[in-house]
């Protein structure tokens, strides 16, 4: 039978997956010798057994509550701060906490990771980033200057997600004939010589007619 049990409220939490296992990250409040404080709540669902692990807690994260954003980059759940910059890394299989200075350094909200590679558009400069864990460092995507600067510039937020081999799908708000339209553009992604990343647009249409109705929070692609 599955396992069944009661947890504390987790008014601020995230789902990632990683082989085959949802992990459910949030924050409760606790009470400790220096008064109310933050925990960081792990619980752990095995989809093949359909059974929940022991719940882990860590009490000595000195950062708030609320998450805008989390990914998982090399078997690691990186998530993003939405009160405060700053970005978390668990690494489920030690059990590991850490902050990322480099990661934290973009506020890479709305993103998708391909290949280990984490990209995001970045509204105000008009420009898809993308960061590699194995180089630590953030990139822009190449050979798509053009196109962002036309049809990103009035767009306040963007949400990618992962389309298949090598590339994304890349959904944002603009304004079209005086009236607010969800765009996709799908891309293509290739890395060349010398590590730079290259993208293509491969396909663009407005998706949703009236997008002022709507607030896109999370992309997700699925199989049917």
């Amino acid at each position: 039978m599955p396992q069944r049990f009661s947890a504390t409220p987790m008014p601020s939490r995230v789902a990632n997956v990683i082989d085959g296992k949802v992990y459910l990250i949030g924050d409760s409040r606790f009470t400790s010798d220096h008064g109310m404080s933050w925990r960081k709540t792990v619980m752990v669902l095995d989809a093949e057994t359909q059974t929940w692990e022991p719940v882990i807690r860590k009490e000595d994260m000195r950062v708030g509550p609320l998450w805008s954003d989390a990914v998982v980059m090399e078997d690691k759940i990186c998530m993003r701060g939405i009160r405060e910059s700053y970005s978390i890394v668990y690494e489920p299989k030690e059990n590991k906490w850490e902050m990322n200075e480099v990661l934290n350094s973009k506020d890479w909200e709305g993103g998708c990771v391909v290949d280990d590679v984490l990209y995001y558009l970045d509204c105000s400069d008009k420009a898809l980033r993308a960061f590699d864990p194995k180089q630590s460092r953030w990139s822009v995507v190449n050979g798509l200057e053009e196109f962002l600067a036309a049809e990103t510039t009035q767009s306040k937020w963007a949400n990618a997600v992962k389309c298949g081999e090598k590339k994304l799908a890349l959904f944002f708000l603009k304004t079209h004939d005086g009236k607010k339209v969800i765009c996709c553009a799908e891309i293509a992604l290739e890395r060349r010589q010398g590590g730079e990343i290259w993208g293509k647009m491969e396909a663009f249409d407005v998706v949703i007619e009236d997008g002022g109705l709507f607030d896109v929070m999370k992309c997700v692609a699925v199989t049917v």
